[in-house]
């Protein structure tokens, strides 16, 4: 399968890289929707929406991964 990295032509050193800004973003997001939830929760409302879309993104990745892995 080609993903962006083999698009781009990178060699390992660069690919490592990528993936670990990837990473970082990652919880950088995190970080920043858990200060979104703290925010709500501190102002007196409860922040449905957020706290829902952890757990169904959860299973979304979790979905896409067993489908991935059936198509091998």
């Amino acid at each position: 399968m080609t993903n962006e990295m083999d698009v781009m032509r990178m060699d390992e050193r660069q690919r490592e890289s990528w993936l670990r800004a990837n990473r970082l973003t990652l919880m950088v997001v995190g970080v920043v929707w858990l200060g979104m939830i703290g925010w709500e929760l501190g102002h007196g409302s409860t922040p449905w929406f957020l706290i829902v879309m952890v757990p169904v993104f959860g299973l979304f990745r979790f979905a896409t991964y067993l489908h991935y892995q059936r198509l091998r």
